[in-house]
C-alpha cells in the first residue's frame, strides 16, 4: 500500500490544521501503515498453538492427578487393613480374657 505523505499533509492543511499538526498526523499514519497487522490466519494459528499447548498441559495434569489418586488409594487401603487387624486383635484379646 502506498501512502502519499505530502498530499495528506496538504489535505490536512487545507482542512485547517497547522503545519506541525498536519506533519505529526502524517508521520503517525505513515508509521501505523508500516506496522504489521495481524491477519485472521495469524490469529487462528496462534489460537491453535495455544489450544495445543493447553491440551498438553491438561494431559500432564491429568496424569499427575491419576498418579496421586492411586498413591492415596494405596495409603487408604493400608490404613484400612491395619484398622481391621487392630480390631481383630482387640476382639481376640477380649474373648481370651473372658469378657
Amino acid at each position: 500500500m502506498t501512502f502519499d505523505k505530502l498530499a495528506y499533509i496538504d489535505r490536512l492543511k487545507a482542512a485547517g490544521f497547522a503545519e506541525l499538526q498536519a506533519r505529526a498526523m502524517a508521520d503517525a499514519l505513515e508509521q501505523a501503515l508500516r506496522e504489521k497487522v495481524a491477519a485472521k490466519n495469524d490469529v487462528r494459528e496462534e489460537i491453535d498453538l495455544l489450544r495445543l499447548e493447553f491440551s498438553n498441559e491438561l494431559g500432564m495434569f491429568k496424569g499427575d492427578l491419576v498418579a496421586a489418586m492411586k498413591a492415596n488409594k494405596i495409603d487408604v487401603l493400608k490404613w484400612l487393613v491395619m484398622l481391621i487387624v487392630g480390631q481383630m486383635a482387640v476382639l481376640t484379646s477380649l474373648k481370651l480374657l473372658g469378657h
